[in-house]
C-alpha cells in the first residue's frame, strides 16, 4: 500500500494500481520531441508485438502484490494497511520494515505468473527486481553504472534500507539472474521475440520500466519536488536524454523534454480517500478498508510551452 498525506486527506494506493498508472505511462510514451514508442526502436523486427510486451510488463510489474494487499499488515499508528509512504531505516516499529517483510515472496509471484504466458514481461519484472537490491553490492555493480538505480529507491541511502538480510538478498539475486538466462534462452528461441534481448532493445525498456515506476511513485506519495531523470531512451539506447519533472500545480507536472504522444496527458489514479476528521474510529480495518469508495486522482502532464 501506498499512503500519502495530502492537505487534510491521506491516500491509500494500492501497488497494483500504482503499476498499471506506469503501463498507462508507457503505453502513450512516444510520438513528441523524437521519442520512439517502447518496442519501436532501430532493429525492430515486430515493433507493435513488442509494444505491446514492453507495457504489460510495465503495468503488470508489481502483479506480486495482489495477494499481499487482499489480506494486508495493519499499522498500529492509524489501523489502516501498512505503507510505504517513508524510506525510513527498517526497524520493528516503523511501516517500512514492513513492507520489505516477505519482499522477495512478491517478486517470485509476479514473475512465475508472468513467466509462461509473457516471457519477455516476466524478464522485465525480474531485471526490476534484480537491480532493487544489487545496486547495494559493490561487485555485482558494473563499471559505470549509476543508471541501473531506481529513481526512488536507488539512491545509496535507501536501497541499502531494502537489504536486511544481506545473505538472502544475494540468493535472491542468484535466483533471478539464473531466471533471466532461462527466459533469454526462451525468448531466443522465439522468431518474433527474439530481438528483444539485444542489449540495445533490453536496455532501453528495462530502465523505461524503471522510469515509468518513479513517475507514477512520485504522482501516489504526492512528491512535490523537482526531479532530473538521467538516461531516458529517446530514440534508441544511444540515444539518451536528461529530463526534468517539474510540479507546476498540486495536479500537473511539466516534462522538458516532453515524451508523450498527446499534448497534454490526463492521468487517473486509483485511491481511497479518507479525510483527516475520519481517521480516527471504532470500525474494524478491513471494513473501513473497503467501506471507503475507490476514487480517482487526476493528474495532467504537459510539455514546457503548453498553457
Amino acid at each position: 500500500m501506498l499512503k500519502a498525506h495530502v492537505d487534510n486527506e491521506l491516500w491509500l494506493i494500492q501497488q497494483p494500481h500504482h503499476a498499471q498508472v506506469s503501463g498507462f505511462l508507457a503505453a502513450h510514451w512516444g510520438g513528441k520531441n523524437g521519442f520512439a514508442k517502447p518496442g519501436h526502436y532501430p532493429g525492430a523486427t515486430h515493433p507493435e508485438r513488442w509494444h505491446d510486451e514492453v507495457v504489460l510488463g510495465i503495468a503488470e510489474h508489481d502483479n506480486g502484490w495482489w495477494e499481499t494487499e487482499a489480506m494486508p499488515r495493519i499499522s498500529k499508528q492509524d489501523g489502516l494497511p501498512v505503507g510505504i509512504g517513508e524510506a525510513a531505516e527498517p526497524t520493528d516499529e516503523n511501516e517500512f520494515s514492513a513492507w520489505i517483510m516477505d519482499g522477495f515472496d512478491r517478486w517470485r509471484l509476479g514473475i512465475n505468473r508472468l513467466a509462461e504466458p509473457h516471457p519477455y514481461a516476466a524478464l522485465l519484472t525480474s531485471l526490476h527486481a534484480y537491480w532493487l537490491y544489487a545496486v547495494t553490492f559493490e561487485d555485482l555493480m558494473p563499471p559505470n553504472s549509476d543508471y541501473l538505480r531506481h529513481f526512488v529507491f536507488g539512491p545509496p541511502e535507501i536501497a541499502k534500507g531494502l537489504v536486511n538480510d544481506p545473505v538472502s538478498t544475494r540468493s535472491f539475486l542468484v535466483e533471478q539472474a539464473e531466471m533471466q538466462k532461462e527466459i533469454k534462452d526462451r525468448l531466443a528461441e522465439t522468431p518474433e521475440l527474439a530481438g528483444l534481448i539485444k542489449k540495445e532493445h533490453l536496455n532501453a525498456h528495462f530502465w523505461l520500466l524503471q522510469l515509468m515506476d518513479s513517475m507514477s511513485l512520485l504522482l501516489a506519495l504526492n512528491d512535490t519536488k523537482t526531479h532530473t531523470f538521467n538516461d531516458v531512451p529517446r530514440s534508441s539506447w544511444d540515444d539518451r536524454v536528461t529530463m526534468i519533472w517539474k510540479r507546476r500545480d498540486a495536479r500537473t507536472i511539466e516534462l522538458d523534454p516532453y515524451p508523450f504522444g498527446s499534448e497534454d496527458l490526463i492521468i487517473k489514479m486509483p485511491a481511497r480517500i479518507l479525510p483527516y476528521n475520519e481517521l480516527q474510529t471504532d470500525m474494524p480495518p478491513m471494513s473501513r478498508l473497503h467501506g471507503t469508495p475507490l476514487r480517482s486522482i487526476t493528474f495532467r502532464m504537459v510539455s514546457p510551452s503548453s498553457s
